[in-house]
């Protein structure tokens, strides 16, 4: 089942359809160069909906690292790296929506790439490869 990406907010609300893993490629390849001529990293969205649930894996590029959150029926999620807590935030941009992130969320862009890899694969499970933590409620 291809799953949808939702990235720029000049497509006419039209989800890019993303089949395989070589179709996330041309994406997160799109995201970085994007990136690199911003002030704020870009952020996408990959996501299923069907009859079984829905899933929504959403992926920020920023240089050579990034971060994932994860939603789906058992939680909201958002990448660790490791460090301990952060009480700062980084901002991404989603189609033009500031969304913001733990410092700590970060992650090598090789391993969002993998985990990107994985959410397709598996038409939508959380990726096992990564770190993960509960997300924090925001404005809360």
């Amino acid at each position: 089942m291809a799953l949808r990406a939702w990235y720029d907010p000049d497509d006419d609300n039209e989800p890019i359809i993303v089949g395989s893993t070589r179709d996330l490629d041309a994406l997160l390849d799109r995201l970085v160069a994007d990136g690199a001529s911003v002030e704020v990293p870009p952020l996408m969205q990959l996501s299923r909906r069907d009859p079984d649930g829905w899933a929504v894996l959403h992926i920020g590029v920023n240089g050579d690292r990034g971060v994932l959150t994860h939603t789906g029926s058992e939680g909201s999620y958002v990448t660790v790296n490791g460090t301990d807590a952060d009480t700062s935030t980084i901002t991404y941009d989603y189609m033009g929506h500031v969304r913001e992130v733990p410092g700590n969320a970060e992650i090598p862009l090789h391993d969002v790439r993998a985990a990107g890899h994985e959410f397709v694969m598996t038409n939508g499970a959380r990726p096992a490869r990564v770190h993960w933590r509960d997300q924090p409620k925001v404005n809360e």
